[in-house]
C-alpha cells in the first residue's frame, strides 16, 4: 500500500511539473516523497464532536493546511473527504 501512495503522488508530481515538496522538518523540500512523510503531513489533522445526550452538539474541525490541500489533489483525493458527514 504504502509504495501505491509513493507511486501515486510522484507520478502525480511529475504530471505537474513539481520537483519537490515542503516535507522534511522546517519545510525543507524533498523530491522523492515517502509514505511516511505524507502520513507525518496529516497526523495532526482531527475532528472532535462536542456530544449531549448521545447528540452531536458542536464538531471541531482543524483546517488543513496550504501543503495539505494540494497534497491531497495530488493524490486525488476531495477535500471534502475530511469534511464530517451530512
Amino acid at each position: 500500500m504504502q509504495a501505491l501512495i509513493e507511486r501515486e503522488l510522484r507520478l502525480a508530481m511529475k504530471r505537474e511539473n513539481i520537483d519537490e515538496l515542503p516535507l522534511y522538518p522546517e519545510q525543507r523540500q524533498c523530491a522523492r516523497p515517502t509514505t511516511e512523510q505524507i502520513l507525518r503531513l496529516f497526523s495532526l489533522a482531527e475532528r472532535h464532536r462536542l456530544i449531549d445526550d448521545a447528540h452531536t452538539v458542536q464538531v471541531f474541525d482543524v483546517p488543513l493546511t496550504e501543503l495539505q490541500r494540494p497534497l491531497l489533489g495530488l493524490l486525488g483525493v476531495p477535500e471534502d473527504a475530511f469534511l464530517p458527514p451530512d
